[in-house]
């Protein structure tokens, strides 16, 4: 029977591809009707999972339409991105608004003209998703933040109504890994996600928690927050073979104008001799200062060179951006737009933690971090957005003593460990953070970390 509803799941969404081991696994347990948390590498394909949940109940339980799922998200650019995905295949998914008003949804409307690649050629328009639609159950697939689902009366109540009772099949926590690092004192309804648990209650619905950066002491934690019953645990080994690993040693905070100029260089120059043929970059920075100053830098640099076609100087058009909290609706999804597509006019990325987890971008060769996130969880989860598509891919890190000071808010002994590390393998030390004992990477030595390669 699992196997005729997985048959039945992908074709629904238009899958014809072979799911891997992990993915079949754990639809096969949530089939089973067993609470599950999944550990799986960035890049391995956690979404497609919950994206296969309301056909694949649909067919065990013989309803006439799908099912519901609700994800729960920490960020507004992953919840974009997997909905244009998923309106680019027909499914019927939405993200609520923050404010509990309603949600949006986007239609792929529009071809321009005069670009030859079939990538380039989707325009996605948001199209707002009406309240009434969503008290009566037209989406399959509904993405908020906890705050969104917990905090917001007229949300609430919708959860609560005979609509939802009856056709909430399964609650997914994606990157779940942020109730222990968001809950305690940032984002607080991360801590009481245990109520939608609560409210759909298995055998009715499964309870599915995902993340690509989880030790055996924070599931354990995870499975007491979120009320899980005996989850079943799915994991694999993080290892990201195709990356490799660089750490430097950075000039003191005390020159921080000269400290970036220093790292901004050597990324400017090849962006000015290369432009579009740039390997696609992330850059993290730590602050909206740095990033305003980072964004000056290159643009000083480039002049007319930051515009494709130079003639048209719109900001659509630059081959660099930037990315934070406050930046405009329309500039963040034409940058996540633009990242999920192979081949990008975007090359170059000023990001702070707002642009991350989850963002499906096959083009990202290359993720820089200006200083060193507080925990190797963080790190590992940013690095990840490099070489989804298994392409060679670079994640290179600048620190200094400063980064490391122990009156730095929740930086972990491990990241100061990590940095520290001039000896030993630094890919083997993050695969033994989360539990395993050996790397997947078999190439040359030289091309596994900044310390294999100096030895």
């Amino acid at each position: 029977m699992f196997t005729n509803a997985l048959s039945y799941a992908k074709k629904s969404i238009n899958i014809c591809f072979d799911l891997k081991n992990k993915q079949i696994e754990t639809l096969k347990q949530l089939y089973d009707g067993k609470d599950c948390v999944s550990i799986l590498p960035t890049g391995y394909g956690k979404s497609v999972i919950f994206q296969l949940l309301p056909f694949l109940f649909q067919f065990k339980r013989k309803p006439k339409t799908p099912g519901i799922v609700i994800i729960v998200c920490p960020l507004n650019s992953l919840m974009q991105d997997q909905v244009m995905s998923l309106s680019n295949k027909g499914i019927k998914a939405c993200f609520l608004s923050v404010e509990g008003t309603g949600g949006l949804r986007y239609n792929i409307e529009g071809k321009p003209s005069g670009d030859e690649e079939g990538d380039q050629l989707d325009i996605y328009i948001p199209h707002y998703v009406s309240l009434d639609d969503l008290q009566h159950g037209h989406f399959h697939l509904i993405y908020a933040h906890p705050e969104t689902l917990l905090r917001n009366h007229t949300i609430s109540t919708m959860l609560r109504s005979k609509t939802y009772r009856e056709n909430v099949c399964g609650i997914v926590v994606d990157e779940v890994h942020m109730i222990s690092e968001w809950g305690p004192d940032f984002r607080t309804a991360f801590k009481d996600l245990s109520e939608l648990t609560c409210l759909f209650p298995l055998p009715t619905s499964v309870h599915l928690a995902l993340t690509a950066t989880a030790t055996r002491m924070v599931v354990a934690d995870l499975t007491k927050e979120l009320c899980l019953a005996d989850p079943v645990i799915v994991s694999s080994n993080p290892d990201r073979p195709n990356i490799f690993i660089e750490v430097c040693r950075d000039l003191p905070n005390v020159n921080k104008m000269d400290k970036l100029d220093a790292a901004l260089e050597p990324i400017a120059r090849e962006l000015r001799e290369k432009l579009l043929s740039f390997p696609v970059t992330v850059v993290y920075v730590n602050d909206l200062a740095s990033l305003g100053y980072c964004y000056q830098y290159i643009e000083d640099e480039l002049q007319d060179n930051a515009y494709h076609p130079k003639t048209e100087k719109i900001p659509e058009n630059r081959i660099f951006g930037q990315f934070h909290k406050d930046y405009t609706l329309k500039m963040k999804a034409h940058i996540v737009d633009e990242l999920r597509k192979s081949n990008p006019k975007l090359r170059l990325i000023f990001t702070t933690v707002a642009l991350g987890m989850g963002l499906n971008s096959p083009c990202i060769s290359s993720v820089i971090h200006f200083r060193p996130p507080t925990t190797l969880e963080k790190y590992f989860q940013e690095i990840g957005r490099a070489g989804r598509n298994g392409q060679p891919a670079n994640a290179k890190m600048y620190f200094n003593m400063s980064d490391l000071a122990s009156n730095r808010t929740g930086l972990s002994p491990a990241m100061s460990k990590f940095c520290l590390n001039s000896t030993t393998c630094l890919r083997k030390q993050i695969v033994n953070h989360f539990g395993f004992h050996s790397v997947l990477y078999n190439g040359e030595i030289n091309m596994c970390c900044s310390n294999c390669r100096t030895r």
